[in-house]
């Protein structure tokens, strides 16, 4: 369970970078922007220089492969987590004698149900 909270961290972490990453980058084609005349491929003339795209185009990647693996791993880990325990599990917790997650029963056995012999027939029959 104390492995869930940095883990969390690290994945809102990267779900930011993911974004700015994504946002930080020129649009490569025309698009739905080119078709209204708007930012749509054309010039290097990008805030950091022409080749950024390559490093930026290896960063997301490496962001959404960090997103996607921490993504993965915090659904596995907090499902096995909060799973109950099967019933091999439960079999060797009581063999070993630990029984602090056990308790005893508190719901009282049924009352003993009343037997056909001691039925009243209805009115108006004969009983056998």
């Amino acid at each position: 369970m104390a492995i869930l909270a940095p883990l969390t961290v690290v994945f809102i972490v990267a779900s930011v970078a993911l974004v700015l990453i994504i946002l930080v980058q020129r649009p490569q084609g025309g698009g739905l922007a080119g078709a209204f005349g708007g930012a749509g491929g054309g010039g290097t003339d990008t805030a950091f220089g022409g080749r950024t795209g390559d490093v930026l185009t290896v960063a997301t990647v490496g962001a959404f492969v960090l997103y996607l693996g921490l993504a993965i791993t915090l659904n596995i880990l907090d499902s096995r987590l909060l799973a109950p325990p099967s019933p091999e599990e439960a079999a060797t917790t009581v063999e070993s004698g630990d029984d602090s997650n056990t308790a005893a029963p508190t719901t009282p056995a049924p009352a003993a149900l009343p037997s056909l012999d001691d039925a009243v027939a209805p009115a108006g029959t004969t009983s056998p």
